[in-house]
């Protein structure tokens, strides 16, 4: 998302005043309302004691081991504004519930308060009081051998974990799960302990303490207890590799099995995909180590997954002991397809040239923040099918839960690490480029078994003309890539605009996608605020890399109210730069995907204005969808010229 370069400041008691009472009108307006319905109220004190609870057997998502239990119910969350919590024993295993308060986990702990200091960030604790379930192992495997891990699927942004007193761990970054072996557990009751500091520095990732989207911190998706018995299937990764569109198929699949025992375990891992056998072996593996399993297997005849028609296979991993008593197992669901980008920078998908069409998004939802449900989840695929969509991109890497839906319902995903408007300074400093690579890295291992996945993306709008530091990001970034992935191209959301000369330092990517909002802001002084000049400058975008495959990742207009045509934010005016827009995209049928920014309105960070003469700030208001979920003109006008394109050459 780009900033405007100029911003029109007015002044004057009279509008101070109208502010004043349209914030009043807002804050008291029904939650499904207004954008104002991000704001949650805050979480009622407890009244009753919290009595412990088991955790719930089952994941809201197929992909990943068995053995999942879902840690939701009634948590507790305390606020600490001075961040004094650790000094006066939060985390302590304490039975008191003084000062906590009862919400539920996924958890935004400022859904509530959109003012600057929420922006900024600060700390909240949350703690879980259970017992562990009956019934999660095996009677052939003894009490040594047995062991819990417990699953955090995202934590905005710094989190240090106890249980009962004890400190398990740390982590940082956000929109990727991380894992830690439950020690000191006991029979009874266990108490978890959570510290979210959702501060951010320039060297983070996203920077902070501004951004692009507001800072929602807390643990912002769910989190589970796995069971594991003797080994722990701690990674799958089931690769399709597909040579041509009519050839067998390839399945290369690898296991990281690991003892978290203090003795040696002899285990075997077995398996199936489609039906077809996997074997991996077996392996004696010692304490505290890992095994890296290895199979693969033909399929002669693949069905191949594309949008229309996402055909999934059922990838099964199966753990065993020395004498064959099952203790785990592990679950993909993948799809065969190829990815190509040709010589002359089209981009194929099993064949077929793409032209697609898309949205970006945000994960927010009316009262809930960041920390969105299944429901939200599904509502978000069921738009972008609504407006004849086949591609989502965002600045992060998204919900498994949507990950998962965008795989059954045959929807792209431009899979992007939070890499976002790093300054040149920023990349300079000491153990950035690591932490970069290392949340790359994570994203990878991650997401790669998701047939939807089209391309890992290193970054967006990082400093235009490119920098020393950025040029070393991108090639160390693309080659660390296609090294743990060499099925799916690489690419890189830029900020471009007339006058920046052809970017040598753009030669490691594979595709390129474009930030334009011409017609809207007047970005590089001056160029792109001529919506006539989009094609021509196409063209020439075109002209500088025509090796890579192109994409606009993102345009857009707000659209906040009726009004003439002719006025900036207006929804006629929406309605037809959007209409323009998507008219010259039509001429460029060597364009890979357009993604329109956003799909839908969202908080972004105080002040915002995003070029609108009359802003709602913070609130990004470009959505052909308001806050709330209610369409506005322009979502109609996307919708017929989404179908009217073929967005998948026919088969040849």
């Amino acid at each position: 998302m780009r900033l405007p370069r100029r911003t029109r400041r007015r002044a004057g008691a009279a509008r101070l005043v109208l502010l004043a009472l349209l914030a009043l009108l807002i804050l008291a307006a029904p939650a499904s309302c207004t954008p104002a319905s991000l704001a949650a109220p805050a979480p009622a004190p407890v009244t009753v004691p919290y009595a412990p609870q088991a955790p719930t057997r089952g994941a809201l998502y197929t992909d990943g081991q068995d053995n999942r239990y879902l840690l939701g119910g009634m948590w507790l969350y305390r606020p600490d504004p001075t961040d004094a919590g650790l000094a006066a024993g939060f985390w302590r295993d304490t039975a008191s519930t003084t000062g906590w308060s009862g919400v539920a986990v996924p958890n935004s702990f400022n859904a509530g308060d959109l003012s600057n200091a929420s922006m900024a960030g600060g700390v909240g604790w949350y703690r879980r009081d259970f017992t562990l379930p009956a019934g999660a192992f095996a009677r052939s495997v003894p009490r040594s051998a047995q062991r819990w891990i417990v699953r955090f699927e995202s934590v905005n942004y710094r989190a240090t974990v106890w249980i009962n007193g004890y400190r398990l761990g740390d982590h940082a970054g956000a929109y990727l799960p991380f894992e830690l072996d439950l020690r000191r557990l006991r029979a009874g009751l266990n108490r978890l302990v959570v510290r979210v500091d959702d501060r951010r520095s320039s060297g983070d990732l996203p920077p902070g303490p501004s951004g692009g989207w507001w800072n929602f911190g807390g643990i912002q998706r769910e989190v589970y207890l796995r069971a594991v018995q003797r080994a722990d299937i701690a990674q799958a990764i089931v690769r399709p590799v597909l040579p041509c569109v009519h050839c067998a198929a390839t399945i290369e699949a690898q296991a990281v099995l690991r003892n978290p025992t203090e003795q040696p375990q002899t285990v075997t891992l077995s398996g199936s995909y489609g039906g077809r056998p996997l074997a991996f072996g077996s392996r004696r593996i010692p304490p505290g180590a890992t095994w890296t399993a290895l199979a693969s297997l033909s399929v002669p005849h693949p069905r191949l997954w594309a949008p229309g028609r996402p055909y999934l296979y059922t990838a099964r991993l199966v753990l065993s002991d020395a004498k064959h008593h099952a203790l785990g197992g592990y679950t993909v669901l993948s799809g065969i397809r190829t990815i190509t980008v040709t010589a002359n920078g089209l981009m194929l998908l099993n064949g077929r040239q793409l032209h697609l069409r898309g949205v970006n998004i945000h994960e927010q939802a009316p009262g809930l923040g960041a920390a969105i449900t299944p429901a939200v989840s599904s509502q978000t695929i069921g738009w972008v099918r609504q407006l004849g969509a086949t591609i989502i991109r965002a600045h992060y890497p998204l919900n498994p839960q949507l990950e998962e839906q965008a795989d059954r319902d045959g929807i792209l995903l431009w899979s992007e690490v939070p890499v976002y408007q790093s300054s040149e300074a920023a990349m300079e400093q000491p153990g950035w480029l690591g932490r970069a690579q290392a949340v790359l890295r994570e994203n990878i291992a991650t997401n790669q078994d998701h047939p939807s996945v089209l391309l890992w993306s290193i970054g967006n709008e990082l400093p235009t003309p490119v920098t020393p530091a950025e040029a070393s990001w991108i090639k160390a970034g693309s080659a660390e890539a296609h090294r743990l992935d060499p099925t799916r191209p690489v690419g890189m959301a830029i900020s471009n605009y007339p006058g920046v000369p052809c970017q040598a330092a753009y030669a490691p990517l594979d595709v390129i996608g474009d930030n334009e909002y011409f017609g809207w802001f007047d970005a590089g002084g001056g160029g792109d605020d001529d919506r006539d000049a989009l094609a021509p400058f196409l063209d020439f975008f075109r002209g500088c890399y025509p090796t890579k495959a192109l994409m606009v990742s993102e345009f857009g207009f707000e659209g906040s109210r009726p009004g003439p045509v002719e006025e900036r934010g207006t929804y006629d005016f929406q309605s037809n730069s959007l209409a323009f827009h998507l008219n010259v995209f039509a001429q460029k049928p060597w364009l890979a995907a357009t993604m329109y920014f956003a799909m839908q309105d969202f908080a972004a960070r105080p002040g915002w204005s995003g070029g609108d003469p009359s802003p709602h700030p913070p609130f990004v208001e470009k959505g052909v969808l308001d806050a709330a979920g209610d369409r506005k003109p322009a979502f109609a006008v996307m919708q017929a010229a989404n179908r009217a394109v073929r967005q998948l050459a026919r088969p040849r």
